[in-house]
């Protein structure tokens, strides 16, 4: 088996026969399998998926596993990554599909041929539920990454990602929510990550987005990256890591708890002020944290 794709599904109903089909639509000279983990889905989903597999006979195709209890969306993820055996795995989740048929195809090609990169990413289209609004993920793609360009912003969506099943680590930490960003800074550390600008998927965005439901009491759970990360690379940038997990939780937890607040801001200020270099370069740092931190302060309840 060269390709275990993996993917997690749920409450996904709506979509997920469009990306399970959208995988095994792949045209490839080698043989691949589908992992898929049903996080306990309050819907339809299991239903679905089941029929699915046994009326298109699929079952040695898709290996499927439908936890009677709810696992939580990391837990799900890592239990999914662990029933990966082959060679290379490759990311789609229930909500999202592949537009390309030869991704498998041209990731594969790239990997087998270049032993330097740990991992291989394309752009992809993102679409918004009930709206004809749509653009690419990103303008622009890098050739390539290192660890210290993953700290931040991300340069591609997960259901373009490709890595070597030898960049995984069964240590994978559960008690994180950013579990994506904390694998490809995990891959990262043992090898370039590779970006293409084929567009081989679409990442379907809607209102029921993580990012619209967590609170800080979650958000925080993201500083354990910079720990793990740090057993296996011990020369990133350390400070640009906790300062963008610190400035995440002030920003996109919807509410902040008043000592997740406290600590959210002095952990900003402290860590911008240590990455920037010279008095110009501190002071302005800190102004920047000041103005973060009062325009989310009304977030504190």
């Amino acid at each position: 088996m060269m390709v275990s794709v993996c993917m997690i599904t749920y409450g996904h109903e709506r979509y997920i026969l469009q990306a399970l089909t959208s995988i095994l639509n792949q045209t490839c000279d080698f043989e691949f399998e589908i992992i898929l983990s049903n996080d306990c889905s309050p819907d339809n989903t299991d239903s679905i998926v089941l029929d699915f597999i046994n009326k298109e006979n699929l079952s040695n195709k898709i290996k499927y596993f439908s936890h009677e209890q709810n696992l939580g969306i990391t837990p799900n993820f890592v239990f999914a990554l662990q029933q990966c055996k082959a060679k290379y795995i490759a990311i789609c989740e229930g909500d999202d599909y592949w537009t390309d048929s030869l991704k498998l195809q041209k990731q594969v090609d790239f990997l087998e041929q270049n032993n330097s990169f740990s991992g291989i990413a394309t752009n992809s289209l993102v679409k918004y539920e009930g709206s004809t609004k749509e653009h690419l993920f990103k303008k622009k793609l890098k050739s390539e990454l290192q660890t210290n360009d993953l700290l931040e912003s991300r340069h591609f969506h997960t259901a373009t990602f490709m890595f070597r099943k030898t960049a995984f680590r069964n240590d994978f930490p559960k008690q994180v929510l950013s579990a994506d960003r904390t694998l490809f800074l995990l891959v990262s550390c043992f090898g370039s990550i590779k970006l293409l600008d084929d567009v081989t998927a679409v990442y379907r965005k809607n209102d029921g987005g993580i990012s619209r439901q967590v609170t800080s009491k979650q958000m925080k759970l993201d500083y354990n990256i910079a720990k793990y990360i740090k057993n296996y690379n011990s020369d990133f940038n350390l400070y640009k890591l906790k300062s963008f997990i610190s400035k995440t939780v002030l920003e996109y937890s919807f509410k902040v708890y008043f000592v997740d607040f406290v600590k959210a801001s002095i952990y900003l200020t402290y860590f911008n002020v240590k990455e920037r270099r010279g008095v110009k370069g501190k002071t302005k740092s800190i102004k920047q944290s000041l103005k973060l931190i009062k325009k989310n302060c009304v977030k504190i309840g």
